[in-house]
Formats: structure tokens, C-alpha cells, sequence
């Protein structure tokens, strides 16, 4: 017995004898790692320093990038600011090997789609000193070099409204296409509400000072109709796009975020209204042609069904906030057009003309505008109205009553396909059908990136996204997180042929009104929601609500 106590003493003692002789090992090593990362981490830097970009004017004018490190480096995006013209272009580098020097001659620089149509030749002007940049990756590190200022790039920041922000947090996520290529991370900041996103941008570009408890954006999401605003407040940097870049983006999504060809936002996806139908109670038969036919059979299908307190259809409408917001004409932009309706006279998208050249006079557009109201306030809860849409459902109320099996039929934007194949109710989607004589024709809306004019991060927000976003697998990849329309255009024929009820989105987008964008747009959409609202309310005269709004709405149009 005392042997074998004996054996197990001598056997610990040896355990710990060996522990601490492996701790006399470890110790050292504990107490030089953080030597070792930071020696590791300067070698880094010091090989970042080692890649030089500058505007030639010695040899020949242009830009010149020296690799004079041992190692080579990835993913290089070039930019040169023309601070005369005002413009910035863009080249991509795949790889640059040790040693090897690349060049951009000026020609060549102004070749490029940014200077298309801004182009004059001159020796005294290739001369003259251009910005450069350049971002690119080293192994695992992200790094932005402006003239002698090197940064290595940790993350950037975006603020969207919450129903975005939950899907860019997947989009740009660890486990992300885009965190793969570039190892940066993306922290997304929430707004409640799109509004409220805007009011904070605004205010941002004003002062220079982000909300309490929010951090300065790289990089803000939002629809396209923001452009006349922000370019009126100065507030982001153009996104320069590579030609290969531009020639993989829709040429829709592309002109809804362009002013006379500048592109102020990175396009990322579309959105668009359709009409979804909860086949379980409404059958599975062929969509219906004609929105009358939509009321009848939704009125049919909760008669059959016992379904006493619900709706033929759901339609967000929305009671005024304290913003001065009401309505939806986002919404009801198929329906209004179909009656006879437009955006006071406008008579074709909005892209390189002038603000006077684009509208009608009142006298070819007001009679059909007034008119169209008239007819919708037939749908309402006015005298004589069916009461089919009611004004007081709103974003919060209409995709909830789908759900719950109180509406047979939703218009809806494709934001709600997730939650319905969430539910695993069965649904058909089809164009929302006309409710007069004209065609239904969809609003469309892009929405884009725009990186913020003084983002902590600004090369590497514009260079990063900007290559991200013109790539097929990132339109793709964004549909699967989120059915969604992506802007690429072969990801839009890829998601059409795959999805069924992703395919009239797509439809709707190639063919749509493209939602104007000018600055005086948060007003007139105010004016057109506003009357919406109030010829469904029942809240007056429809004729002359219809007049008031068409009246009002030419005169900013006029004014601006």
C-alpha cells in the first residue's frame, strides 16, 4: 500500500516537474507574442509603404505605380481625381508582382467613361497635378494609400433603414462573398424608418455630426429619388465605376441614379409593386386581368371562407404623421396610372434633360390627373365609395392582414416575399392589373449606396462596393438573402428564370416608371400621398382635393 502511494508521489512530482519546465518554454513566448505581432504587423505596414502611386509629369503624363516590396499584392483599384474637371476615374489591377511597375497614361485616364463627355486635350492640363489613390490587399489586410498617407482598413460603417439594414448585416456579414474577397468588416447601423434615415443624412451633411449614440457613415442606403437632394446639399462622392463595371449594371438602375451621366450611388437592388395571392383561399387558377376582378374574387373568397372582419385586397395606404407624410403612391402608382394619371405631365424618365424639358404643360395632363383621383376615391370610403382600399392601413397593417389570412390578394413590393415563404403559405404573383383603361404601369425605385463626401473610410467605401456590386454573385447572393431584384443584369435574367415570384418584380422593373429625383421630390410625394389619403378617407370633395394637389405640384415644379 505504502509502495503504491509511494509510485503515485513520484508520479505527480514528475507531472509537475514537467509542467514547469513546459511553463519555463511557454513563458517566454506569452511574453514576446505581443513583440511578435507587432513586429509581424509593422512588417506589414512597412511592405504596404513599399507600393508608390503618383501623377507623372516627367516621362510620360500620367499615372505611375511602383511595387518595390518583395510580395504581391491583390485587388488593386486605381483612381485619379481631376480637380479641373471635377471628375474621378477608375482602372482595376488583378495582381502586381514584386518589381513591377504599372502605368495609366493621361489618355488613357481620360478615355475613361467618367470624362467622356468632358474631354479636352491639352499638354498643359496633363501637366498639372491629378489626385491618386489606390486601395488593395495583402494577404488578409485591406489597405487605401493617398499620396504619402497609408491606412490600413479594419470595417466600414452603413447606416440603412432596419428592414435593409437586417439584410446588408447578412450581405456584408463574416460569412459573406464580400467578406471573403476583401476582409473588411461592415457594421450596419439601423433607422426605424426610411424618414428618419433621411432626416439624419441630412442634418449629417449640414453639421458634420452624426445622430447621439451613432457613428459617421462610410456609406448610406436609399432610394434613388434622394439624388436631387443630396447633390443639392454636396453631400457624397461620385462612385466611380469601371466601363467593365458599368456594362454589367442595368442601364435603368444606372440612369435612375445618374444626373446628366454622373452616377452618385453604387446601384445594389431594385423594388417595384406586384399583386400576390394567397391561393389557398383564392384559388390557383390564372391571375386575374382586371383589378375589379381582383375586389370580386377576394370578396368571394372570405365569403367562403367565414372570414368576416377582412379585406378583398391589401393595399398600404397610411394616415398623415407628424412629417407631413400620408399615403403611398408607391403603392398605388399602378392603379392611378390605369385611370388615367401621371406625375404631374412628366412624360419620360428622368436622366440628362432639364427639370422644364420633361413635363408637360397642365393643359395636356391635368384634366387625367384630376380625373384618376375621382375614380380612386370610387375604391374608398367616401360617398359612394366601395371601401375595397381603406387610408388608415398602413406599411405596419397590410402585409400582417395577408398573413394572418384576412386578405386573399396584397400589393406589395417584393419585401414581403420572405416573410410569406417564411409562413409556407402557397402564393401566385402576377403584375398588379388595371383598374381603367390604360395600362397599370409599376413606379420603379433603385436603391443604391451613397458613401458619404467625408467617410473615415472614403477610398476604400468607394473602391470596395463599387467592385463588389458589379459582379453577378453579388446580385445573386443578395436575392438569396433576400428576394429581392438585383440590379446586375445577368443576375436579373438568372433570378427570372429561377423564381416565379420573383419574375414580375423583374418584369416590372425593365418596364416601369423610374420614380423621378429631383430635389423638390420629398414634396411632391407628399402632395401626391396626401391627396391619396384623403380622397380614400372620404376627407372632402375628390375633384377638388385632385385640383388642389395638381395645382400645388406645378407650381414647385415650376418654381424650381
Amino acid at each position: 500500500m505504502l509502495s503504491a502511494v509511494a509510485a503515485g508521489i513520484s508520479a505527480m512530482d514528475g507531472i509537475i516537474s514537467g509542467a514547469k519546465a513546459l511553463g519555463a518554454v511557454i513563458a517566454p513566448i506569452v511574453a514576446l507574442s505581443p513583440l511578435v505581432v507587432w513586429w509581424w504587423s509593422r512588417r506589414r505596414v512597412v511592405r504596404a509603404r513599399r507600393l508608390k502611386v503618383d501623377w507623372d509629369v516627367e516621362r510620360e503624363p500620367g499615372v505611375v505605380i511602383l511595387n518595390e516590396s518583395k510580395t504581391t499584392f491583390e485587388r488593386l483599384v486605381l483612381t485619379v481625381s481631376c480637380g479641373i474637371r471635377g471628375r474621378t476615374a477608375r482602372t482595376d489591377i488583378t495582381l502586381l508582382q514584386p518589381n513591377d511597375p504599372h502605368r495609366w497614361p493621361s489618355e488613357q485616364v481620360h478615355q475613361s467613361p467618367a470624362f467622356a463627355s468632358h474631354r479636352t486635350e491639352s499638354e498643359r492640363h496633363d501637366l498639372s497635378h491629378h489626385e491618386t489613390s489606390l486601395t488593395f490587399r495583402d494577404g488578409k489586410r485591406y489597405w487605401s494609400r493617398e499620396g504619402a498617407m497609408l491606412k490600413r482598413v479594419d470595417e466600414l460603417v452603413i447606416w440603412a433603414e432596419k428592414t435593409r439594414a437586417a439584410t446588408l448585416r447578412q450581405y456584408f456579414g463574416r460569412r459573406s462573398q464580400f467578406r471573403r474577397a476583401f476582409a473588411v468588416d461592415v457594421k450596419v447601423e439601423a433607422f426605424d424608418r426610411t424618414e428618419s434615415l433621411e432626416s439624419a443624412f441630412a442634418r449629417l451633411a449640414a453639421t458634420g455630426r452624426p445622430p447621439s449614440g451613432r457613428r459617421v457613415p462610410d456609406v448610406i442606403a436609399g432610394p434613388h429619388d434622394w439624388i436631387g437632394r443630396v447633390v443639392r446639399d454636396e453631400a457624397i462622392q461620385l462612385p466611380p465605376l469601371s466601363r467593365e463595371g458599368l456594362g454589367r449594371v442595368s442601364p435603368v438602375a444606372i440612369d435612375a441614379l445618374s444626373i446628366d451621366e454622373d452616377l452618385y450611388a453604387i446601384p445594389y437592388a431594385f423594388d417595384s409593386v406586384a399583386l400576390i395571392r394567397n391561393n389557398a383561399l383564392a384559388g390557383d387558377g390564372p391571375m386575374p386581368d382586371l383589378f375589379d376582378d381582383v375586389v370580386r374574387g377576394g370578396a368571394d373568397a372570405l365569403a367562403r371562407a367565414e372570414i368576416p372582419d377582412g379585406r378583398a385586397v391589401a393595399l398600404q395606404v397610411g394616415s398623415p404623421d407628424a412629417e407631413g407624410n400620408a399615403g403611398d403612391p408607391f403603392h398605388m402608382w399602378p392603379l392611378f396610372t390605369s385611370l388615367g394619371g401621371s406625375f404631374f405631365g412628366l412624360r419620360r424618365t428622368p436622366g440628362d434633360a432639364s427639370l422644364d424639358d420633361e413635363f408637360d404643360d397642365p393643359s395636356q395632363w391635368r384634366d387625367g390627373f384630376v380625373n384618376a383621383f375621382v375614380r380612386l376615391a370610387e375604391l374608398g370610403r367616401g360617398p359612394g365609395g366601395s371601401g375595397v382600399l381603406q387610408a388608415s392601413l398602413g406599411r405596419a397593417d397590410a402585409l400582417p392582414m395577408f398573413l394572418d389570412g384576412k386578405a386573399p390578394y396584397l400589393v406589395c413590393s417584393s419585401r414581403a416575399l420572405a416573410a410569406i415563404t417564411a409562413t409556407g403559405m402557397q402564393i401566385t404573383v402576377g403584375a398588379v392589373p388595371r383598374a381603367g383603361e390604360l395600362d397599370a404601369v409599376s413606379m420603379v425605385s433603385v436603391y443604391g449606396l451613397y458613401i458619404y463626401r467625408d467617410a473615415p473610410n472614403l477610398p476604400a467605401a468607394r473602391d470596395l462596393l463599387t467592385t463588389f456590386l458589379s459582379e453577378q454573385r453579388a446580385g445573386e447572393e443578395l436575392s438569396r438573402i433576400q428576394p429581392l431584384v438585383p440590379v446586375q443584369k445577368a443576375a436579373m435574367d438568372s433570378v427570372a428564370r429561377r423564381d416565379a415570384n420573383l419574375r414580375p418584380y423583374v418584369e416590372a422593373c425593365h418596364d416601369g416608371l423610374v420614380m423621378p429625383s429631383w430635389g423638390q421630390m420629398r414634396r411632391l410625394w407628399q402632395i401626391l400621398g396626401r391627396a391619396e389619403h384623403d380622397v380614400l378617407a372620404g376627407e372632402g370633395d375628390p375633384r377638388q382635393i385632385a385640383e388642389a394637389a395638381a395645382d400645388a405640384g406645378w407650381e414647385i415644379i415650376t418654381r424650381s
